[in-house]
């Protein structure tokens, strides 16, 4: 029987009950899945669900990722609600394609875990799939694993087999309505000019559930835990010396400023290591601050601060030449956190803007950054 998946939390579940009621059947699941947006959300399901299926001993397909043909096919219907008629074409679209699939490996029968997930119309599911069945010579397999307290196991065995569970359906029409109801910004979706993994971002989901895998394949214990963080997100800044646009970088956690006016700009050198035995700081570092002309930008009328590049450069051990380089390849989120608790201390928010010149005059600061509470998967190994 061919099985279409949809993510590994609908169909761990939805296989295990299969696999009771057909006991003599031979499964291959099918992960025919265009609507997931963006890719790596993709990427991330579709490795859970390999994992999820080698646990169940189940053969997987992987479907083609030709989502601009989803696109084309729901055009039209991008804001219909969740269950309306994008819905039902988007499974038409998966059913119609794993039907095809099934007469090709000369397979009779097939059916779809989206019949367990609870933000579907499963009525509407079963009649969909007999007609598409109907036009194939296939038969369509019917369950309800919802029944009799269903969801709940589902969500159970999730947990229990250390699955990872998604927080939206998949598209980017359902996710962006869903995050406007909540009043929030679609995280999901913002993507970082460089190669930094952010807190609560799919990056960072990926290389925890990786991380996962490697204890597993390790042998190793662990639990894998859900955390509430406030995480930030830099979503546009410019700032501006007259007509001319400097070259800067913001460092995580910098506040919003509206079209903001500094005054003037005194440089100094602060004393940066009073409390250098928490900052894990080299005397070798100390001594070329202390020795060498590093300055640091107070403004007159606001809580910006400003640090040429040098500065980030001597105390992350990095060697980046330009500010284009460091907005490209920036340092790993976590150096920043410590940059900034060098500077300002790890609670502040005030802005940190690293620049490649030294300047006294006052400029225009507009940063739009948010702060929003994310639920963050982590994985703890036991010593």
């Amino acid at each position: 029987m061919l099985v279409h998946i949809c993510c590994s939390v609908d169909s761990h579940y939805f296989l295990s009950e299969l696999q009771k009621i057909y006991p003599n059947e031979t499964f291959i699941g099918y992960f025919y899945n265009p609507n997931i947006h963006p890719k790596s959300e993709y990427d991330l399901r579709l490795q859970d669900v390999k994992r999820s299926c080698d646990l169940l001993g189940v053969k997987l397909i992987e479907g083609e990722y030709d989502t601009q043909n989803w696109f084309e096919e729901v055009k039209g219907l991008e804001c219909e609600p969740e269950k309306g008629d994008r819905c039902t074409q988007c499974f038409d679209i998966r059913l119609e394609k794993s039907a095809s699939l099934a007469k090709e490996i000369n397979e009779n029968k097939f059916t779809t875990t989206l019949l367990s997930s609870p933000m579907k119309e499963q009525e509407k599911l079963y009649a969909q799939g007999d007609i598409i069945a109907e036009k194939n010579n296939l038969e369509f397999i019917k369950i309800n694993v919802r029944a009799n307290g269903g969801t709940q196991k589902q969500n159970e065995i999730a947990k229990e087999n250390k699955l990872y569970r998604q927080n939206y359906c998949g598209c980017k029409f359902a996710l962006e309505q869903q995050r406007t109801k909540q009043n929030r910004f679609s995280l999901e979706m913002i993507n970082h000019i460089g190669a930094q993994i952010l807190p609560g971002s799919i990056e960072e989901r990926y290389t925890t559930f990786a991380h996962r895998d490697t204890l597993e394949k390790q042998n190793k214990e662990y639990i894998l835990s859900q955390r509430k963080y406030l995480v930030w997100r830099l979503l546009n800044a410019k700032i501006q010396q007259g007509d001319e646009f400097l070259s800067s970088y913001i460092i995580a956690k910098s506040q919003n400023k509206k079209d903001v006016r500094t005054g003037s700009i005194v440089w100094i050198k602060p004393n940066l290591f009073e409390s250098s035995s928490n900052f894990y700081i080299t005397k070798e570092k100390i001594h070329a601050y202390q020795t060498k002309n590093y300055l640091v930008g107070f403004c007159k009328k606001d809580d910006t601060i400003f640090v040429h590049l040098k500065l980030l450069n001597l105390l992350l051990d990095t060697s980046y030449k330009t500010i284009k380089e460091l907005l490209y390849n920036p340092p790993k989120y976590e150096d920043e956190l410590f940059f900034r608790n060098i500077l300002c201390g790890y609670e502040s928010i005030n802005p940190i803007i690293i620049v490649d010149k030294i300047f006294y005059e006052s400029i225009r600061v507009n940063i739009q950054s948010i702060f929003q509470e994310e639920t963050i998967f982590k994985v703890i190994q036991n010593l």
